[in-house]
């Protein structure tokens, strides 16, 4: 048996329910009906040219002709021009549906429309039934949707009619019996398959998904036959691509010009890309609809593209691009058995099942490579007032598909990079694949670990790059080393990505399409398709504004806090602060709340913000006219425990400049001269410091640690800190909270920069206290907006961000701006969280009660005791502390900086965890 290429289905359906005229929501209208008896019936006559494009093409899409009678308007009414459209993504919610559209003519000879949606959606309980048999239904005035609304209602579908429906199935085209019973099996499964996506996803540990990826670079020429570079990429994304999270996308994107000068560039991407065509067996690349021109702004997001007002300007673009593709072997991921003779046999496997049971999947990816060839067909550009029609070389035009079936289990989730460069000159392409897991949930210790050694298993197994010729491809293993003992050479990415387009829709992580340049292991230039995972959600979230964070890595500290100060545009912020105020920069005071009252050893220094780095940025300012400049802190809790602990002692202690020598003064806000006013419920009448009410411009500048109660302390948090109240365990944490109190304080007194020192840092569930073993993660983080700020610091932690109380209620009253990214974006490594039951601990078990908190801090806490010594003379405490004394060593630094045989294996050990 061949495919299904030269076969159709046809199919009768009968539905019936009731439409109420002036009515246009659909369930009020059918009440309305029922009551004024104004019934419609509406029989379907389906027709399915193609079973093989209707299965595998997007729309899913067929003929509908048949009658409607509907008392107001007429009886048996012939329908024309109608389309049906069975388990489509809606490309506003990412949800399938059935849709059917046809218009009709009245009696009276007016002309009117019908378009019906039944929902397919995993809504809580089971209503697949519902679902199935309710078609929401409007009719409108006129050939179209655009009409004015006549009538809505709601039709419904006997399941008594079931039977008859399958024996209404009718096979068209020139089939023997076996051919005609394995369309309709095919059909049948397809619909199947469908369902159990939508349905059962909760309970089925494995998830189906499919793509096809077409990549053509060469020359096209103009009207007047002026050739022009162009390298275009489309691809068709089912849902449940790649993560098994329902979501789905299919794009466009087109370079036109020349790379290394200022390329045209142009994107597209939805849910369902209406109007595309994908068909790599086919020969078929078709497109027509709107575009994007990013010629001005090479990055642009799915959600600001489909958001109230897009940041770039819109076109159409329409293209029928036609080719000759070629298959090879399958090249299936994650294990590949080197059998030629097993590969074809794999490859058939995945074709019959894709003929047969296309609700069916090999386990794995199951890639079949392409190389194009014959390509032709015009690009039609339509941007502004003027029209381009450029058509392809077909002497210069190359080309890789891909033509993919993927079946995978949900956990762990996948996590992979791929690009694939074209070598024109080759008339060749090269693809590297890299797989791992994406740890998603790395506050739960067993599974991040389980993830962790999977991933790493994975990533040996599933590490492949194939070079794909005219000839055939050749498969090489890039976790193996080669002959000679060497690593199979890797991409060089060449700058920055000359197009990309952010798919921030999908519920796991973002994906990523962009067109770069890359230097190929053969030492060619190369123009490629990169995707890529990124775990930064940059849209925002109840809020219309747009900030930039800058997140910078490199092996100089002071070079990168001065690129991050630049990237996140400081300078500005603090210029447009100084114009705000009326005041010279002499008058314009700074005040900046680094992190370092919970510093118990200056050797451990990834408790505290680096003076090095304070000083620098003072030194900055300084240089820049400003000399009103305050280093502020408030007391913490262990004042209550230890002796010294003012914030210009442990300052001084730490290295901070407390005699005014660096250009800044040291503020202990707990005793500076202090006002009440009323802020909220949570802080009521409460003091603030002059020094930080009075100040005209304040920086948050926190160090990066996991934190016991909220699972990361950055900026946010680090506000916390500037709370006078000095018993902060008493004052907020058992009377008040934590969390409300920060953001009343920070809505009444705005922090308007934040920095993180992430250049050594605290992880674990220790992290807040002390980390023996740092993380060398050697990062500086930077922006004008807090929430954004720690959204980039906590998703680095591999965390959701909003895990935290404090990033929920700062996102609820200020909302997440859109952020754009400078720098790096990828997960530290190592870097191991607070278990989500130690948070639940603190909370409800600690600060339940503050004589028990009091007592376990006042017996725990540990100290570097040559400086701060402990203050209870209680014998029981002491006992208790001298008890507790080979655990503090196994968490803490000694006195002197120096690691007990303890110490040295708890660090190893949580270090292990994390990586």
């Amino acid at each position: 048996m061949g495919k299904h290429d030269h076969i159709g289905l046809t199919l009768d359906e009968a539905m019936a329910g009731w439409v109420g005229v002036g009515h246009t929501d659909p369930v009020d209208g059918r009440m309305a009906g029922q009551v004024r008896g104004t019934r419609l019936e509406m029989r379907s006559h389906i027709t399915i040219a193609s079973l093989t494009r209707f299965i595998e093409q997007p729309d899913h899409a067929g003929t509908l002709e048949g009658t409607i009678t509907f008392g107001p308007l007429g009886t048996d009414m012939p329908a024309r021009d109608g389309v049906f459209n069975v388990f489509v993504v809606d490309p506003r919610t990412g949800e399938r549906q059935m849709i059917y559209e046809t218009r009709f003519t009245s009696a009276a000879g007016r002309h009117y429309f019908l378009h019906g949606v039944k929902h397919i959606a995993d809504d809580p309980g089971s209503d697949v039934v519902e679902d199935m048999t309710t078609l929401f239904t409007t009719l409108y005035e006129g050939d179209d949707s655009r009409g004015r609304v006549y009538g809505a209602g709601q039709l419904f579908f006997s399941l008594a009619d079931v039977p008859a429906l399958l024996a209404a199935l009718k096979v068209t085209g020139q089939t023997w019996f076996g051919q005609a019973l394995a369309a309709k099996v095919a059909f049948l499964s397809f619909a199947f398959g469908a369902v159990r996506d939508t349905y059962l996803a909760d309970l089925n540990p494995l998830y189906d998904a499919s793509y096809q990826n077409v990549i053509l670079q060469g020359q096209a020429r103009d009207a007047a036959g002026n050739p022009q570079p162009f390298f275009l990429v489309s691809g068709v994304h089912s849902p449940n691509f790649p993560w098994g999270d329902g979501g789905a996308f299919g794009d466009l994107l087109l370079l036109v010009g020349d790379p290394a000068a200022r390329p045209r560039r142009f994107a597209i991407t939805d849910r369902r890309l209406a109007g595309q065509t994908v068909d790599i067996a086919g020969g078929a690349l078709d497109y027509d609809g709107p575009i994007f021109d990013l010629t001005d702004r090479p990055c642009m997001s799915f959600s600001e593209m489909h958001g109230a007002s897009p940041p770039a300007p819109a076109g159409r673009v329409k293209l029928a691009v036609r080719f000759t593709a070629t298959a090879h072997p399958l090249a299936p991921f994650p294990f590949r058995i080197s059998s030629q003779v097993l590969d074809k046999l794999a490859y058939k496997v995945r074709e019959t099942l894709r003929r047969l049971l296309p609700s069916e999947r090999q386990f794995g990816f199951q890639i079949v490579p392409h190389t194009l060839s014959g390509i032709s067909g015009p690009i039609v550009l339509q941007v502004g007032d003027g029209a381009e029609t450029l058509t392809i070389d077909d002497t210069t035009a190359v080309g890789e598909a891909e033509d993919s079936t993927i079946r995978n289990v949900r956990e762990p989730t996948l996590l992979y990079g791929y690009i694939c460069a074209i070598r024109q000159a080759a008339r060749a392409a090269r693809v590297q694949f890299h797989t791992s897991t994406l740890r998603n949930e790395r506050e739960y210790w067993g599974k991040d670990r389980i993830d962790a050694l999977l991933g790493a298993v994975i990533s040996h197994f599933a590490s492949r790059e194939l070079d794909i010729r005219p000839g055939g491809v050749t498969v090489t293993d890039l976790a193996e080393p080669a002959a000679d003992g060497n690593r199979p050479p890797l991409f060089e990415t060449l700058g920055a990505p000359l197009l990309q387009v952010d798919n921030d829709h999908f519920a796991t992580a973002g994906f990523q399409r962009k067109i770069i340049a890359v230097k190929d292991p053969s030492g060619d230039t190369c123009l490629a398709l990169e995707e890529a995972m990124d775990t930064v959600r940059r849209e925002p979230i109840d809020c219309t504004r747009e900030t930039v964070v800058a997140s910078i890595r490199g092996d100089d500290k002071l070079a990168a806090l001065d690129e991050a100060l630049q990237s996140a545009r400081f300078w500005e912020s603090l210029d447009a602060g100084v114009a705000a105020s009326g005041k010279t920069k002499q008058e314009f005071s700074v005040v900046i709340k680094p992190n370092f009252m919970f510093a118990y050893n200056r050797a451990d220094h990834t408790t505290y913000t680096d003076p090095g780095l304070v000083d620098a940025l003072v030194a900055r300012l300084r240089a820049q006219g400003f000399s009103r400049i305050a280093v502020v802190e408030a007391q913490s809790t262990y004042g209550e425990y230890f002796t010294n602990r003012g914030v210009r002692d442990v300052a001084a202690y730490l290295g901070y400049a407390v005699d005014g020598s660096r250009g800044y003064d040291v503020v202990d806000l707990t005793t500076d001269r202090q006002v009440h006013r009323h802020f909220g419920p949570a802080l009521g009448y409460h003091p603030v410091p002059v020094t930080w009410r009075d100040a005209d411009f304040r920086i948050s500048f926190a160090k990066n640690k996991t934190h016991s109660y909220a699972f990361y302390t950055l900026t946010i948090k680090n506000v916390y800190g500037a709370l006078p109240l000095g018993n902060k365990l008493k004052e907020y944490h058992c009377d008040r909270g934590i969390y409300d109190t920060t953001v009343e304080y920070l809505a009444a007194y705005p922090v308007h920069f934040g920095i993180i020192d992430a250049w050594s840092s605290a992880d674990g569930p220790f992290g807040i206290f002390a980390d023996a073993e740092p993380n060398d993660t050697r990062t500086i983080i930077a922006g004008a907006d807090l929430v954004a700020v720690d959204w980039v610091g906590a998703s680095r932690m591999g965390l959701d961000p909003k895990i935290s109380n404090y990033m929920k209620l700062a996102v609820r009253a200020f909302g997440k701006p859109r952020i754009r990214l400078v720098g790096d974006a990828s997960l530290y490594r190592p870097w191991l969280n607070v278990p989500l039951s130690m948070s639940l601990l603190a909370h409800f078990g600690l600060d339940a009660n503050h004589y028990f908190a009091n007592l376990v801090y006042m017996s725990a806490a540990y100290m570097d005791e040559t400086q701060f010594a402990v203050k209870s003379r209680s014998a029981f405490i002491r006992a208790v502390r001298a008890a507790l004394r080979p655990i503090q060593e196994a968490v803490f630094l000694l006195p002197g900086g120096e690691r007990t045989q303890a110490n040295r294996a708890l660090g190893r050990l949580l270090t292990w965890l994390g990586s």
